[in-house]
């Protein structure tokens, strides 16, 4: 998590003081500190320079570090902590997990889940006890979205074939939580959720459009096929339909602008790379479709772009 805990400012760290207190809280009604969750405030003016998903660990650091025992953070809250994606907006409750006979009411922005857990579904991340990351891609998958779901599915078992990322954990892994799990609810569809996801998904865009693919009834691609021509390897294409000599791209911004994927390269290089990567794809007779998130995202925007391209999809 980023080390932003050491800017939380705590009520309980002034005593009995009542002054202190009563001057913290005049302090959070005048804006000069934003009240992230009970007894925890930070200023304001760093609340605000922070984007969703750190406002959100935030929000679970202090909703954590304020509770009387250290709670075991689950589902999105563990999501936001091991890294994974999102799609859409981070939620602003903190979710948690407790003993299936403790019980407890949700309340004060935290969501507590009555269900068991292994030792094993346990790990402890910057001193937070956190669902591991193949407990958390199930728990998520009983409450989210498909597109959720997958996505973060994809992340955690995806394989780097050029080793920059280590990988989060393997299918094997979430079918032995899966089992160890039953019966669990909705136990059917997060099975579908693993049996679905691919270690070849290089992006959530990727994910998404996978997602969307089923959606529509698409033909489904092959992945990261590589191609090569008489001057030797092109590059692996994000999906390909052979049958249809189709090669699709789904072009994110992160492959302009993050250094782990430009390698060095400036964006106008990689810009300059991808012309001539996509004119030696279509010299051998295969045409080449490109989308961004806002066709992925939008089943009835990628099945028009899609079928423009000549797929056939009922």
């Amino acid at each position: 998590m980023p080390d932003i805990d050491t800017r939380l400012r705590y009520a309980r760290d002034l005593g009995d003081s009542f002054r202190r207190r009563e001057d913290l809280a005049r302090s959070a009604t005048s804006g000069r500190l934003h009240r992230v969750a009970r007894g925890a405030y930070l200023p304001a003016d760093v609340w605000t320079e922070l984007d969703d998903r750190k406002k959100y660990l935030t929000l679970i650091r202090a909703v954590a570090t304020t509770r009387q025992f250290r709670p075991v953070l689950s589902h999105f809250s563990a999501a936001a902590i091991h890294g994974l994606p999102m799609v859409g907006a981070w939620p602003s409750t903190v979710h948690t997990i407790v003993g299936p006979t403790t019980g407890g009411r949700s309340r004060n922005s935290v969501v507590k889940h009555s269900l068991r857990l292994d030792d094993s579904d346990v790990v402890e991340i910057g001193g937070l006890f956190v669902t591991s990351v193949a407990r958390t891609v199930l728990d998520v998958a009983t409450l989210a979205s498909p597109l959720v779901a997958v996505t973060m599915a994809d992340r955690a078992v995806h394989v780097d074939r050029r080793g920059r990322i280590p990988p989060m954990t393997t299918k094997a892994a979430l079918f032995d939580v899966w089992e160890r799990s039953l019966p669990a609810r909705a136990h059917a569809r997060t099975k579908e959720v693993i049996e679905f996801s691919t270690e070849l998904a290089d992006s959530p865009l990727e994910s998404v459009s996978r997602v969307n693919m089923r959606v529509i009834g698409c033909p489904l691609p092959r992945l990261q096929f590589p191609f090569s021509d008489y001057r030797g390897f092109i590059g692996e294409t994000d999906f390909d339909w052979p049958s249809f000599n189709l090669i699709g791209e789904a072009d994110g911004d992160i492959k302009y602008l993050d250094e782990l994927y430009r390698g060095g390269r400036s964006a106008e290089q990689v810009m300059r790379d991808e012309r001539v990567r996509e004119n030696r794809l279509r010299a051998l007779k295969l045409e080449v479709s490109r989308w961004n998130w806002s066709t992925a995202i939008r089943p009835a925007a990628l099945r028009a772009h899609l079928r423009d391209a000549g797929l056939p999809i009922r």
